[in-house]
């Protein structure tokens, strides 16, 4: 009958064991080359995890990031590139908090990261971009450069120097040496006008009495 109760209180243990889920952030993590992170993982509902075994690892690479088992970290099988530079809070444990802190972090950093814990099959992932740290210690991200524009002359095309059309300056070429060729000179021209202006002077009374007669 003991037998029957203690094989009935495993199997009730292992089914709210079961029950726990992993929750990461969904949105990718972005951060500077030097900077530090830290992963959010949580367990919901929470539980003590104190006990058990919990390693985050790089789903690409299928290699471990940091390894919490025999309560202590285990740098055994760690991945050289995060010796010293990771740390899983023991204390957040027994709330089911299993963040993850990165420090310094490095180009070579960027990827995507599991939270696991292994004996209630919960995990979840999440992603973190890594951009490059400029001299001055900005991050290259930059706008795209402002372009200006210049007044646009319609027929024109932008940057080209606005140029009087050839066949006006052919025209008042032609203009001024069929002028020359008529009057022969701009001096005999001017005599001519001067002569015609004194003969109607001459006849003005003409002229009067046309314009009264009619």
């Amino acid at each position: 009958m003991h037998l029957v109760h203690l094989l009935v209180l495993i199997f009730l243990a292992e089914a709210a064991v079961a029950q726990h889920d992993a929750v990461c952030q969904t949105q990718p993590v972005k951060v500077v080359e030097g900077d530090d992170v830290t992963l959010r993982c949580r367990l919901r509902p929470s539980f003590d995890v104190t006990g058990y075994t919990v390693d985050w690892t790089r789903v690409e690479l299928h290699q471990v990031v940091h390894l919490y088992r025999h309560r202590k970290d285990d740098t055994g099988p760690q991945m050289e590139q995060y010796r010293t530079r990771t740390e899983l809070s023991h204390q957040n444990l027994s709330r089911g908090v299993l963040d993850l802190h990165i420090s310094s972090l490095h180009l070579s950093d960027a990827g995507e990261y599991r939270c696991n814990v292994p004996r209630l099959s919960a995990s979840c992932t999440q992603t973190v971009t890594v951009g490059k740290r400029d001299e001055d210690g900005t991050s290259t991200t930059k706008a795209p450069p402002i372009k200006t524009t210049k007044p646009h002359t319609p027929g024109v095309s932008a940057g080209e120097p606005v140029q009087v059309p050839v066949v006006i300056c052919v025209s008042i070429a032609a203009a001024v040496v069929l002028t020359l060729v008529t009057c022969g000179s701009v001096r005999h021209c001017s005599e001519r006008l001067r002569r015609r202006k004194e003969m109607l002077n001459r006849n003005w009374w003409f002229y009067h009495l046309i314009h009264r007669f009619y």
